[in-house]
């Protein structure tokens, strides 16, 4: 009888210890950001009201669409600069052409996720057809969108109608907004596809060693094709969300989103080499930024010291990650 029960014990025991030498470092960010939430409840009543919470929420899920479609590029040994360019030029020419008018919300809508599908596409022929780096492609379409947005408003233009703001930011269900509920939706299946599909380990082989990849049978340009469709197509819906929370199109839109998105990223603990990476790391990444731009925003900081303190904060979970590694 005692047999019996100390085998399940020795086999649950080391699973415990392989899932925690696995995710520390997750274990470690959620942790952190546990005591600071905990502390920051304890010091101002205000920050753990329900209304504040709830904004916070809604802050965190437009960089954390973006990191998302981060993290998945990164895993599979690219990188995507053009995403802040790619919000700008949305929500200008989006917000224009709707103009208020909710007829046109829906087309237009579904033109801006094609847009930027079509941008992800010549990112992977770019990079698999021309052989040029995913830095220099992706660098050099954040200049063309930028332009390409700027050619067509240098200032605040258009509007997006009610039902666009309702739906995408301002709209709850129950005490839930509903863009938490979206992005939640997005996180599930982005979690699912990673974890339990043939193409998410394909995309970690092709992170991990496109030749080897190529050996295995895996289709590295189709896979690489279809990360970066998929990359701009959240990037996509997070700049239709970030274009209903200001209710206009903003030449500023996307402004800092790329390094913010890239930030996230490596803080969350994934490899800018590919590879290796976990959403879960991404999502924590997000809430620490989110969660120092709140409490920085509220205590009056200057924003050049908020880029200095980012920096810091940047520099010294990548020291802890390079001595765990």
């Amino acid at each position: 009888m005692t047999t019996s029960y100390t085998v399940p014990r020795q086999v649950a025991r080391s699973a415990l210890h392989h899932f925690i030498a696995n995710n520390a470092l997750i274990l470690v960010l959620y942790g952190s950001l546990l005591v600071a939430f905990v502390g920051l409840s304890i010091a101002s009543p205000t920050f753990r009201s329900g209304p504040n919470l709830w904004t916070l929420a809604r802050q965190a899920v437009i960089p954390g669409m973006i990191g998302i479609a981060q993290t998945i590029i990164i895993i599979s040994g690219g990188i995507d600069l053009s995403v802040g360019s790619l919000v700008t030029f949305i929500s200008l020419v989006s917000a224009g052409l709707m103009n208020g008018r909710p007829e046109l919300f829906i087309p237009v809508a579904a033109l801006m996720l094609f847009c930027g599908v079509l941008v992800g596409f010549a990112h992977g022929l770019v990079v698999k057809r021309g052989y040029v780096p995913p830095f220099i492609t992706t660098l050099g379409t954040a200049l063309v969108l930028q332009g390409a947005g700027l050619a067509y408003a240098t200032v605040p233009k258009g509007g997006v109608p009610i039902v666009m703001g309702d739906l995408f930011y301002y709209g709850t269900l129950g005490p839930v907004p509903y863009p938490v509920i979206l992005f939640l939706v997005v996180l599930i299946l982005a979690v699912l596809l990673m974890s339990r599909t043939g193409f998410g380990r394909a995309v970690y082989a092709v992170g991990g060693n496109p030749e080897v990849a190529h050996r295995s049978g895996i289709k590295v340009m189709r896979t690489q094709i279809i990360v970066f469709c998929l990359g701009s197509f959240l990037v996509a819906v997070a700049a239709l969300v970030a274009t209903a929370r200001m209710g206009i199109g903003d030449p500023m839109a996307g402004m800092g989103m790329e390094l913010d998105s890239i930030t996230a990223v490596v803080i969350g603990g994934t490899s800018l080499f590919g590879g290796r990476g976990n959403l879960f790391g991404t999502i924590a990444g997000v809430i620490i930024m989110t969660l120092i731009n709140n409490v920085m925003v509220n205590l009056g900081v200057n924003v050049f010291y908020q880029q200095l303190i980012k920096g810091f904060v940047v520099l010294l979970v990548v020291a802890l990650y390079k001595q765990r590694a």
